[in-house]
């Protein structure tokens, strides 16, 4: 079972358990984003960078929770409502949330008021889930000791890897498509 309070109709299928990717699948390229759903510049950033990601068509994008000390509770709680999310419904479901969450936080640990509104996605079921699953609170805290190994310690950082050869390429702060597009250059040059 993920959820505590779910019954056994709302159990979620064996495949809803991430990485939660927004494009295709296949893609040649996976952009990481390293974000805190709290962090003011990933705000404006992250539907940036989607829109960027949708016009490309060998490019995906996953999500990696980063939230911020600075940012306490609050970032903490919205990573497991969009974990959560992911969890009961998928990555649809788990991007309505992050695009919820970002359009409705006031950032700097100051969290959003109200509930999110998660297509097939009850309001119980999603905060039973973000209050009492272990898993989730592993999952979020393995993703940020991972980045911090990594050596990634802002947000938004992102990792382009060439799936194809498995280089990759850090870039720290809000890379624009010129920046992302010349990453992806040298990373095919680097054969």
């Amino acid at each position: 079972m993920v959820c505590l309070a779910l019954t056994r109709s709302e159990i979620p299928p064996p495949h809803s358990a991430g990485p939660w990717l927004f494009g295709p699948s296949k893609a040649r390229w996976t952009v990481t984003e390293f974000a805190d759903l709290e962090c003011p510049y990933c705000k404006t950033y992250t539907p940036t960078l989607r829109t960027w990601i949708q016009q490309q068509k060998d490019v995906n994008l996953q999500w990696h929770h980063l939230p911020l000390d600075v940012h306490g509770s609050a970032a903490v709680h919205e990573a497991k409502l969009a974990e959560c999310a992911g969890v009961l419904g998928g990555a649809p479901a788990f991007w309505q949330a992050i695009d919820q969450i970002l359009d409705r936080t006031r950032s700097n640990g100051l969290g959003f008021n109200g509930q999110l509104d998660i297509n097939d996605v009850s309001h119980e079921a999603l905060n039973a889930c973000a209050a009492n699953n272990k898993q989730i609170s592993l999952r979020i805290s393995r993703q940020t000791d991972e980045a911090i190994k990594d050596g990634v310690t802002a947000t938004p950082t992102v990792l382009i890897r060439d799936n194809k050869t498995g280089k990759s390429l850090k870039l720290e702060g809000p890379a624009d498509e010129v920046m992302l597009l010349s990453a992806i250059d040298l990373l095919i040059q680097k054969k």
